[in-house]
């Protein structure tokens, strides 16, 4: 799935998004067009003329966990740091992701490793913050909770009852109890991650990686249609597992569908966050869905899922109730059977790594993941964030 045009035809289809009608519908995230013209271009620059045959470090991935790790390689004096995605960044899941950025909602429901990893990431995000599009915002997540939750919720979390939810969001249907935690977050992943690929030496797209080169235990080579890179050290963060000639980790992992909707402006302010129902956006419209859509091994956007979306908002909310459509789109979201990512050497190598499988949880944790992997290449001694999210023993009755 091409969730937005590449190249010019990205800068294209922005120029005329001024000029649909109001009735128009648009198939693709709602992302690229609010980006500025060089962000935009940032995104799809091709494969330099002099492009780096020996980087120290070659990161194969342009989402955002890849991104990310490169530019954290970058950051910690790693040496040269070489980027490589065959499409264009932000092509894949990165691209229709939702951008939320709220570790704690995962408290009492995932297991411990990955909130704290959240947690980090999120830390991570706030010290990055204008520079990438950062925007703190609190997150309302409306009863009723998991168990896990109710039972350990995170520090700070705010309980709400129904007079006070109704005085933060007017009209909302039916009525009751929240929580609210403080000091979550906001992104358009497409603007952190071009404002985040500006920080890299040399990136290279419409470049993948065909094969790989291995003796004994490291990797010595990484064809692309660019011609032979031969690095020092190589990442993967290709969101599933990297599959290609002369490599395949072996790991059990596929993809999950959701669809979101994004509505024109309404007349209601949100007072953050509201979960699971939408979070607004810039221009006051709402940004709502994030569907599970299991068993959909399409592409493509299903307009009675994205009606469906809308109908429950409505129903919420009824101030959102005239409020039309204005883009819908789905993605593919990589996943791993425990439904946890993996970050870890490549098993059997030495000087390959890889993350994949982030799920629902992409955008948050690529600060916090490229730091650990960048931190693990350069020093060559694993994070402790990463030890409980490594290969290990989870998928041998799957291998």
């Amino acid at each position: 799935m091409a969730p937005y045009p590449g190249g010019g035809g990205l800068a294209r289809a922005l120029g005329q998004a001024v000029r649909v009608t109001s009735t128009t519908v648009r198939d693709e995230p709602v992302w690229a067009g609010q980006l500025e013209p060089d962000e935009l271009a940032r995104l799809s620059p091709g494969v330099p003329e002099q492009l780096a045959r020996h980087p120290d470090v070659l990161v194969v991935g342009g989402g955002i966990l890849g991104v990310a790790t490169a530019a954290a390689c970058q950051e910690a004096g790693a040496g040269s740091v070489l980027l490589i995605e065959a499409s264009r960044l932000g092509a894949g899941a990165t691209g229709g992701a939702a951008g939320l950025l709220v570790p704690e909602a995962h408290q009492g429901v995932d297991p411990p490793a990955l909130v704290e990893l959240g947690r980090a990431s999120l830390a991570r995000w706030r010290e990055l913050g204008p520079g990438v599009g950062f925007r703190d915002l609190d997150w309302l997540g409306l009863a009723p909770h998991q168990d896990g939750f109710l039972a350990d919720p995170p520090p700070g979390a705010e309980w709400l009852d129904a007079t006070e939810v109704t005085r933060l969001v007017p009209g909302l249907a039916p009525a009751g109890p929240a929580v609210r935690i403080r000091h979550q977050g906001r992104v358009n992943p497409l603007r952190a991650l071009s404002r985040l690929a500006a920080r890299i030496p040399q990136v290279a797209t419409g470049c993948p990686a065909t094969a790989a080169g291995v003796r004994g235990d490291r990797i010595l080579s990484v064809s692309t249609p660019a011609g032979v890179i031969a690095p020092g050290a190589v990442v993967f963060a290709t969101g599933l597992p990297p599959r290609l000639d002369g490599l395949d980790p072996g790991l059990p992992a596929g993809t999950v569908k959701g669809h979101l909707i994004v509505t024109e402006p309404v007349p209601v302010t949100l007072p953050g966050m509201v979960m699971p129902l939408a979070t607004q956006l810039e221009d006051g419209g709402l940004l709502a869905g994030g569907t599970l859509d299991t068993g959909d091994g399409t592409g493509q956007v299903r307009p009675e899922v994205a009606d469906r979306i809308r109908a429950g908002l409505a129903a919420a909310l009824p101030a959102a109730a005239r409020a039309r459509i204005t883009h819908r789109w789905c993605c593919r979201r990589p996943c791993h059977p425990d439904l946890l990512p993996v970050i870890d050497r490549v098993p059997g190598l030495s000087n390959a790594w890889l993350t994949s499988g982030h799920y629902r949880t992409g955008i948050l944790m690529g600060p916090a993941t490229g730091a650990a992997l960048a931190g693990w290449v350069t020093s060559g001694q694993p994070p402790a964030l990463a030890g409980p999210l490594a290969v290990g023993g989870r998928f041998a009755a799957r291998r």
